[in-house]
C-alpha cells in the first residue's frame, strides 16, 4: 500500500484531500507543520508527499529543497493559494507538480495517481 503524507496547516484542506484519496489503496498520514512533515518523511519515506507552500513554522519551498536533497526520487505535489510567483518557486525548489487552491478533489486524485505511477511504476 502506497504511503502518502499530506502537509497543510489547514485541517479542512487535509480532510478534503484525505476524502479524495479514500477508496484508493493509499495509507494517508496528515501533518500540519513543516517540522512534523520532515520527521514523518524521514522516519519512513512516503511514496508521495502533498505539501502546502505556506506553513506556520517555515517555508514550504525550503521543506521541498531539504526533502529533495535527502530523497531525490520522492514525488512531491506542492499546493498553494498564493500567486504565480509562489507556485513557480515551488517548481524551482524541486516540486514535481504544483496545484493552485482551491483544490479540485478529482484533479488532485488524478495527479496523485499520475505521480505515483511515474515514480513507482508497476513491474
Amino acid at each position: 500500500m502506497a504511503r502518502i503524507v499530506i502537509c497543510d496547516d489547514d485541517v479542512q484542506i487535509c480532510r478534503m484531500l484525505q476524502a479524495a484519496l479514500r477508496g484508493k489503496p493509499y495509507d494517508v498520514e496528515t501533518v500540519y507543520t513543516a517540522t512534523d512533515c520532515r520527521a514523518a518523511c524521514e522516519r519512513d519515506w512516503p511514496a508521495l508527499l502533498v505539501t502546502d507552500i505556506s506553513l506556520p513554522d517555515y517555508d514550504g519551498c525550503e521543506l521541498i529543497r531539504q526533502l529533495r536533497a535527502n530523497c531525490p526520487k520522492l514525488p512531491i505535489l506542492a499546493i498553494s493559494g498564493g500567486t504565480d510567483d509562489v507556485l513557480q518557486a515551488a517548481w524551482d525548489s524541486g516540486a514535481d507538480w504544483v496545484m493552485r487552491k482551491p483544490i479540485v478533489p478529482a484533479l488532485m486524485l488524478e495527479t496523485a495517481d499520475y505521480l505515483l505511477a511515474m515514480h513507482n511504476p508497476a513491474p
